[in-house]
């Protein structure tokens, strides 16, 4: 699959050739002005030049469109043009060439600073002028066997201005179509449909102005300043326009690009800082590598939007700690076709599309989902590739500690050749230090949201509202399926609870039973500062109890961590990763870890971890039942914290008891 690139052989070829003949074509027009012209003629040439100059210095700039877009490539066009033709029906082709050829190489230079364009500008105008002039004089000569009458000239000045444009336009459509790999006829046909609107009236300028010449130079100036004016006026409205609809576009697709970003946050949490930095890693390797400015900006979307396919995986697969089963991993994989599938629904103006359906392509060929070998992957899902596992290995996950940027360097550095594109890693680490002070100017700005937000929470009437065909019991009251083993533990864990007074006795109380209840040989009861907003171990017990006890949880960092901040339980994690560095060596010969968030009515309360040296995992049902156990304190302390009703006919709140009884009755049936 090869890239796309603005420059080429065939279309540095074909400008070459252009430009070439072109000022060919122009040099000999010089020649003949100085050699065979009149003096007078020389003069009244000359003296159209800065005319013309002044004309041509408010050209009117379009983007060439391309289906229901708009391309980075542009036009301009000027009302010069009337000039040329009125020339070349006045003078004739060497003259036409002369003054057009002078034109486009001025008014391209105002709008860009390149002599190679430059010079195509003058070149493609010289060529296109020559024929335009050919053109008239045949239909004068052949078609009104020399007649000058207005109506032969005004026929004359058409059929030059068509053919001025077809040359502009095909011309200039070559190039383009060299330089992007596609059809000529059919990218001539497309510009040539919407462009020939834009010039027939520069024609009629020229008619105008041939007719008013009859009376003289003045009348010239008089007829023809109006209507170029006019002509003017309806251009530059038309390009506003057009630039509305890019602008709209432009914001359309932003939209997108933000909305697809809530999207993939409800699924998979992404952090701004991780894409703000694969952004900067991935855009200045495309650039580094000579991609077109369209790649770049597919690669800034793709470092937001590259998993957007997890949508479609279970939540249980995106958040197994552990090993994926092979099912489960061809699961996962779906997620670069999926992904590629919902993007190519959007028309966006960047090839983003390969991106997302191929950064997970290896090197060797071993990748997924189409298993594309080296250069046969597109070069932007090859950095993509890099950049993003480069930054997304240095971050901490549940169930890994992050790599330091030595640890990052090697990995990348091992997986070259085999996973990674060798070129792209070595211009990626040469440049590495220069991203990362980019980086780090870019700390103290504001940084952009790209949508990310935090998920809304439901609210408390939307909360209450049944379904139609009313509630199944909480699995915690009503665990049909559990096992009376496990039931017992829990009816004496919500009696302890509910014998209990304040909350630091059903803090003991919960610690003291849990290892009833589920096996542990260390437990850790973390608590939530409701006013601070900080976390810390409020009891420990069993092995190294005294380790953890009093000690901070950050939100942000570790297993129980993860467990406060998305308040979702997680299990089978590695128990160090839970633990900082000085705990962490006496918990060598741990192999497992179980962590629960202690939530009810929307109210987080903390978390209860438990590390097993004995058990080798904890399986489903140690996982239920600390669930369950987690829940009933959490419902003991809700309900120790809700005030009694003044009013004695008041319904009472549901106190801990509703669980043992509800317990007992499932024991006794």
């Amino acid at each position: 699959m090869s890239e796309k690139r603005e420059d080429n052989f065939e279309s540095r070829a074909f400008q070459t050739t252009v430009t070439a003949a072109g000022l060919l074509l122009w040099v000999a027009s010089v020649a003949d002005i100085a050699a065979l012209r009149e003096p007078t003629e020389q003069l009244t040439l000359l003296a159209l030049v800065p005319l013309a100059i002044i004309v041509g210095m408010f050209p009117i700039t379009f983007h060439l469109p391309s289906g229901l877009k708009f391309t980075t490539e542009k036009v301009s066009f000027t009302l010069s043009d009337a000039f040329t033709l009125l020339v070349a029906c006045r003078y004739g082709v060497l003259p036409a060439v002369f003054l057009a050829g002078l034109e486009g190489f001025l008014s391209s230079r105002a709008t860009v600073r390149r002599l190679s364009s430059n010079l195509f500008s003058s070149g493609m105008m010289s060529l296109a002028a020559g024929a335009a002039a050919a053109a008239l004089a045949a239909t004068l000569t052949y078609v009104f066997v020399g007649s000058n009458s207005f109506t032969a000239v005004a026929c004359a000045l058409l059929v030059a201005s068509l053919t001025l444009l077809a040359v502009n336009v095909g011309l200039l459509s070559t190039l383009l179509a060299l330089r992007h790999g596609d059809a000529v006829l059919s990218v001539w046909r497309k510009n040539f449909t919407w462009a020939v609107a834009m010039s027939l009236p520069t024609s009629t300028a020229a008619s105008l102005m041939y007719l008013a010449l009859q009376s003289g130079f003045v009348v010239v100036l008089v007829v023809g300043a109006p209507v170029l004016l006019t002509i003017y006026l309806f251009h530059r409205q038309y390009r506003d326009s057009v630039r509305s609809r890019i602008d709209a576009l432009a914001a359309a697709h932003r939209q997108t690009v933000e909305a697809l970003a809530v999207a993939i946050n409800a699924k998979d949490a992404v952090t701004h800082e991780h894409v703000t930095r694969v952004q900067t890693y991935a855009a200045g390797v495309a650039r580094l590598l000579g991609c077109a400015e369209a790649e770049v900006e597919a690669l800034r979307a793709g470092a937001l939007l590259h998993d957007i396919g997890k949508i479609a995986v279970p939540d249980y697969i995106l958040n197994k700690p552990g090993r994926l089963t092979a099912e489960e991993f061809n699961q996962m994989k779906l997620h670069t076709v999926v992904g590629a599938q919902i993007l190519s629904r959007v028309e966006f103006p960047f090839p983003i599309v390969p991106v997302v359906r191929h950064h997970h392509e290896r090197w060797d060929g071993h990748g997924y989902p189409d298993g594309l070998r080296g250069e046969e992957i597109p070069l932007t899902a090859r950095i993509l590739s890099v950049v993003d596992c480069f930054d997304a290995v240095r971050e901490d996950r549940p169930y890994r500690r992050g790599m330091t940027r030595e640890q990052a360097v090697n990995y990348v550095l091992e997986e070259s050749g085999k996973t990674y594109d060798p070129q792209v890693v070595a211009t990626f680490l040469a440049h590495l230090p220069e991203f990362e002070a980019e980086i780090e100017v870019m700390r103290g700005a504001p940084a952009p949201t790209f949508g990310i937000e935090a998920t809304e929470r439901l609210s408390g009437a939307a909360l209450a509202v049944a379904p139609a065909a009313g509630l199944a019991e909480d699995a915690p009251h009503a665990p049909e399926a559990a096992h009376a083993s496990g039931e017992r533990p829990l009816y004496d864990l919500a009696a302890a609870l509910a014998a209990c007074q304040t909350e630091e006795e059903k803090c003991a109380a919960f610690v003291g039973h849990l290892g009833q209840v589920v096996p542990a040989d260390t437990c850790a009861l973390v608590r939530v500062n409701e006013e601070t907003g900080e976390s810390r171990v409020a009891l420990a017990a069993g092995r190294n109890a005294s380790l953890l006890e009093g000690r901070a949880v950050r939100q942000d960092s570790g297993v129980t961590g993860w467990v406060l901040s998305n308040r979702k339980p997680l299990f089978n994690s590695d128990p160090k990763l839970d633990l900082p560095e000085d705990a962490a060596a006496h918990f060598t010969d741990y192999r497992a870890l179980a962590v629960a968030p202690v939530a009810a009515d929307r109210v987080l309360f903390g978390a209860i971890a438990l590390y097993s040296a004995a058990l080798s995992e904890y399986d489903a049902r140690h996982q239920r039942l600390l669930c369950e156990a987690a829940d009933i304190f959490a419902r003991s302390l809700a309900a120790g914290r809700t005030e009694p009703p003044t009013d004695a006919t008041a319904p009472q709140p549901k106190p801990a008891r509703f669980a043992v009884t509800t317990l007992e009755s499932n024991l006794t049936h």
